[in-house]
């Protein structure tokens, strides 16, 4: 099944022997969001190119060929793609961008699961269960950016938000483009406080819609699945037309 799709997420999941491993979700004309994978390893980061220029990007217009629905719920998105015949058609317009993510939006980050949300580590919900697992919202208030080591010593990125009905979340920021914009901001000279001040900085006085997606279960707790933002818009764009293929050092 041919499909083309307005893409709204491009996450950095995980590094691996074939390369980092990416996930890509969008909608079609009828306001269906579907997310393309692939079996293990998943899509690496050189399936975003062709011909050495990217082809899926963040409000590109791109045409997948859909071999099968593959839900696993909360997953319910999941669609196995040929990754040969992936078609680039087109850029949105700037003007488009804010609406196509107001149609995919909910009041606040609860409304997009329809599940309970735990907090007793970190913010998740049940695997197994609830009907989409991505959504946008636009946050009432930002908090700040963190930029932090884990407890694998990988250094992430975190956004501190109040939704709609004033419950607060701090997440993990898995959006690819992001990740590489605030890595370009750090050097040997630049601490990584004075990195998330930066970009704490960047997101005040603008229109903001964030996507916020559900992660896999993973090895520690494989019944889980962990809120995480997927995508990060501002109006203005912070990145001023760029993609993360512009970020890349």
């Amino acid at each position: 099944m041919k499909k083309q799709l307005v893409i709204t997420d491009l996450t950095r999941m995980r590094g691996g022997r074939v390369g980092r491993v990416v996930c890509i979700a969008g909608y079609d004309a009828q306001g269906n969001c579907f997310r393309p994978v692939l079996p293990h390893p998943g899509i690496t980061e050189r399936l975003l190119y062709q011909n050495n220029e990217p082809i899926v990007f963040p409000f590109a217009v791109v045409e997948f060929d859909l071999l099968q629905h593959k839900p696993q719920p909360p997953h319910t998105e999941d669609w196995v793609y040929a990754p040969a015949r992936v078609k680039f058609l087109r850029r949105v317009e700037e003007a488009n961008r804010s609406q196509i993510l107001k149609s995919s939006s909910f009041n606040n980050v609860s409304a997009i699961f329809e599940q309970t949300i735990h907090t007793d580590f970190g913010c998740y919900v049940s695997e197994g269960q609830g009907r989409r697992s991505i959504g946008t919202i636009q946050p009432k208030t930002i908090h700040k950016v963190f930029y932090e080591q884990g407890e694998d010593e990988a250094w992430n990125y975190r956004l501190g938000f109040y939704d709609q009905s004033d419950a607060y979340y701090r997440l993990k920021i898995v959006d690819l483009t992001w990740n590489y914009y605030g890595d370009s901001l750090r050097d040997e000279n630049t601490e990584p406080a004075r990195v998330a001040e930066k970009l704490t900085a960047l997101l005040k006085n603008k229109t903001i819609y964030l996507r916020i997606g559900l992660a896999r279960g993973w090895m520690k707790f494989p019944e889980r699945c962990y809120l995480q933002v997927t995508g990060i818009y501002t109006f203005p764009d912070y990145l001023q037309g760029k993609t993360f293929a512009d970020l890349k050092i």
